[in-house]
């Protein structure tokens, strides 16, 4: 009967000292994951800080493009609005000095 009492004990503190071991493990793991985890989100971190450069570089020199696209056909058009207007002008002032000179006035 002693040799079954000291079988159970026996047992028992294996189990015990099998469950210790587990929960320090366990406990090991969590604490490496939330390492892991911590790496993780700084790595992340630094990735989309240069994504979000990255994207913003992208962003302006499109915006440049489209703007310089843009101003120069603007430019052209006021070129080409000055010059129908210096040529209205034109006519206008001639009409006038040709009237002078005719003595129309």
């Amino acid at each position: 009967m002693q040799d079954i009492i000291n079988s159970i004990n026996e047992a028992e503190n294996k189990a015990a000292e099998i469950k210790a071991e587990a929960q320090r493990k366990a406990a090991e793991i969590a604490e490496r994951a939330e390492e892991r985890s911590a790496e993780i989100a700084r790595l992340s971190e630094a990735e989309l800080k240069a994504y979000r450069e990255k994207s913003i570089k992208e962003a302006e020199a499109e915006a440049q493009k489209r703007y310089e696209t843009e101003i120069t056909v603007k430019r052209a058009e006021a070129a080409k609005y000055c010059a129908d207007k210096l040529k209205s002008a034109e006519n206008a002032v001639n009409d006038i000095v040709r009237r002078i000179t005719r003595g129309s006035c």
